[in-house]
């Protein structure tokens, strides 16, 4: 970590100013939930027993992490439990936290099993929307856990339910602004239907392979419903300052481990789960410890354990780091705009003193384990409102993200650590068509949430003869797609197909999608067919007939004309066998060419006289609604519903752009706000994968080759 301190000539001032700024802390108070300030959370967790939980989770692991979040649920929240199979119970009723309720609910988590015989999500989803109110003062959470699909009994009918969760379940959580944090165990989960869930509601996505990724995966989801502050923890080791009134240690243990986890105190006190003061709580469970301790001592400590890149250490303080702009769920290409800034006592922190010697840093992890890095403060220009601002740009790795905020000073760190999951809505299906001679682009939602009648999809096709035509796409109901064909109207060469696409859930949530370009060459040629169709990701539409000519019509004309002439050349050569010599008939024949060559010549000089003509009107623009009409100047659309293509943007929606390949050649640092049209380079803030002649130093976004450690 980059230090920033030659400038200042001492720390005596600096010690000053941090005893300064401590000093107003109100000591009195115990911990952060009898502040008034301070979040109240109500989490309801809501966990699949089904029976095929018995191959899934055949240690039934989701005691041991239940148990976990249990112990992690602060003070003053209210929280409880269901179970779902064919029937939903309510295993804990809503209840304020506290030791008696955390062993009342170990005690009934302990009954968890896998005896259900259906999969009543939407039941369970239902019934813990009980008591859910749009002002009750709680930040509202739910964390559902599930291994399958919904499966119900033959007297209810799937497609209803779907629909009865979409439009009436989902609406409760809606309207009271809680969110639902799904978590997906294996692989015959239903991940769409849990990805629209947590979309509809601004929850977490994730999934856990395998039953022994379930803590970790409800660890995160938990981290989202209650958001925790945090130190930095390197190597088991972690730093308190004086401001810490109680830190909790989470320390994850691996089979084959040390047999006991310890903690050594600054002073060198060795502390264990049978050998530790009164101010220290202890909970031991098969593959975890977790230890909190109220007004630690200031220092360094190490914890004695194995080491996980999951252990961490969890703080209650007046000093805090504040994190806005990282959504739960994100598009590929969406752009966030990321806020960082210290608090103390919910004040920011703005004094120059303070700022120039704090490091803030950002880390981002994909789900490949590429990560990136970089320093987001200048000791030499501190934020004048304390605020660092941010963006990440050109995220597009589909997955689990996590972002890592840590700020460190000369006495204190503080960490906050947030999970994303990115997820595509749509995908696109292209294919060359040899029998109409055209090649078709099918745009297609991946959610069955979409609202088709508010959703829109633009094409604009760059053809050879470098004109430009936008055309509204239109719906093919018998498809359930956009669905857009085209031809070799503008000629033979490179076609390409530029889509935008705005779409709308049935919950209201807006997103716009700007896919990669889709290339390709008319007339088909019949040597490309052999691999079959194409598929890329994208979004559905279905461009507006026109007139076509297809390579088959071509090749059929040239045949019939071909028959007729040849038809014509024997009928005058029997009759010049009659009347007239050899020499007579071939002189026929090369004035008939001649006259052939002289109509084709003709024919080709009108073509390149009106294609001379017209080519000032370069781009040219056709919606569905025009689509028998002639085709007006681009410029006069402006104001159109097609319109400037690029310039679709309207409230709150997000452009999105899929994947977009950019050559190092074209790789710029423009700082700008805005996504380019399709033709002009994307924005090199953040790239994940960047191309490896792009220079990059520390204060870029572009070295994200280091694979995430162990």
């Amino acid at each position: 970590m980059l230090r920033y301190f030659k400038h200042f000539g001492g720390s005596i001032t600096f010690l000053v100013l941090i005893t300064s700024l401590f000093s107003v802390r109100a000591f009195a108070v115990d911990s952060m939930a009898e502040d008034k300030t301070a979040p109240r959370y109500d989490v309801r967790i809501i966990i699949d027993i089904s029976g095929s939980m018995k191959e899934t989770d055949p240690n039934n692991l989701r005691i041991p992490a239940l148990n976990l979040l249990l112990e992690l649920m602060p003070e003053g929240a209210q929280a409880g439990i269901w179970t779902f199979g064919h029937y939903v119970n309510n295993l804990v009723p809503v209840a304020q936290v506290d030791d008696d309720w955390r062993l009342r609910a170990k005690n009934a988590a302990a009954s968890i099993s896998s005896l259900g015989l259906h999969t009543n999500l939407v039941g369970a989803l239902d019934d813990a929307a009980w008591g859910l109110k749009e002002d009750s003062g709680y930040q509202q959470s739910i964390i559902l856990l599930t291994d399958g699909k919904l499966d119900m009994p033959k007297e209810f009918d799937a497609a209803q339910e779907r629909q009865r969760l979409m439009r009436q379940v989902l609406e409760k959580y809606r309207k009271t602004g809680a969110n639902i944090h799904t978590l997906a165990l294996s692989d015959l989960a239903d991940k769409a239907l849990l990805q629209e869930i947590a979309l509809e509601t601004d929850g977490l996505y994730s999934q856990a392979q395998d039953a022994d990724a379930l803590m970790k995966a409800f660890l995160r989801a938990f981290d989202q419903a209650v958001p925790a502050e945090q130190v930095p923890m390197e190597d088991n080791t972690f730093v308190i300052d004086s401001s810490v009134d109680e830190f909790t240690a989470l320390i994850f243990k691996r089979s084959g481990g040390p047999q006991e986890t310890a903690l050594l105190t600054p002073q060198g006190q060795r502390l264990t789960q049978l050998d530790h003061p009164r101010n220290v709580r202890w909970h031991k469970d098969v593959s975890f410890d977790l230890v909190t301790i109220k007004q630690p001592e200031a220092g360094t400590w190490i914890a004695e354990a194995d080491l996980d890149p999951a252990n961490r250490v969890t703080i209650l303080s007046d000093l805090a780091l504040s994190v806005e702009g990282l959504p739960s769920t994100l598009f590929p290409g969406d752009k966030l705009d990321v806020e960082i800034k210290l608090t103390n006592e919910g004040d920011v922190v703005k004094r120059v003193e303070i700022l120039s010697l704090t490091d803030v840093t950002m880390k981002v992890v994909t789900a490949s384990g590429r990560e990136g890095r970089k320093i987001l403060s200048d000791p030499e220009n501190p934020p004048v409102d304390g605020i660092y601002r941010e963006g990440l740009f050109r995220l597009k790795e589909l997955g689990q993200y996590q972002v890592d905020i840590i700020a460190e000073g000369r006495t204190f760190q503080r960490k906050r650590s947030f999970s994303m999951t990115m997820v595509q809505p749509i995908e696109i299906e292209q294919e060359a068509d040899a029998v109409k001679g055209v090649y078709r682009i099918k745009v297609k939602s991946l959610s069955d949430n979409l609202d088709i009648e508010r959703t829109r999809v633009i094409a604009k096709i760059s053809s050879p003869d470098d004109s430009t035509i936008i055309q509204s796409v239109l719906y093919d109901k018998e498809a359930q797609a956009w669905v857009g064909e085209i031809g070799p109207n503008k000629g033979v060469g490179q076609y390409r197909v530029d889509l935008n696409v705005r779409g709308i859930t049935q919950g209201g949530k807006n997103f716009k999608v700007k896919p990669e370009s889709i290339v390709f060459q008319l007339p088909i040629a019949m040597d490309t067919l052999d691999d079959g169709p194409a598929v890329a990701e994208g979004i559905t539409s279905k461009v507006a007939p026109g007139p076509v000519v297809t390579a088959v019509d071509l090749d059929a004309k040239q045949a019939d004309a071909g028959e007729d002439l040849a038809e014509s050349g024997q009928s005058l050569k029997a009759e010049s066998l009659e009347t007239e010599s050899l020499e007579e008939e071939e002189g026929l024949a090369w004035w008939i060419y001649l006259i052939l060559v002289l109509i084709n010549v003709l024919v080709i000089g009108l073509g390149v006289w009106w294609f001379v003509l017209r080519k000032p009107a370069a781009s040219d623009v056709q919606t569905s609604l025009e689509k028998d009409g002639p085709l007006a100047d681009l410029e006069t659309f402006e104001e159109d519903l097609a319109g400037d293509f690029d310039s679709l943007d309207e409230g709150d929606e997000i452009e999105i752009p899929l994947a977009p390949d950019v050559s190092p050649e074209d790789a710029v640092d423009s700082g700008s706000d805005t996504l380019p049209d399709a033709e002009e380079v994307f924005d090199e803030e953040f790239s994940i994968d960047p191309d490896e002649e792009v220079d990059t130093d520390e204060d870029s976004w572009g070295e994200f080759d280091k694979e995430k450690k162990d």
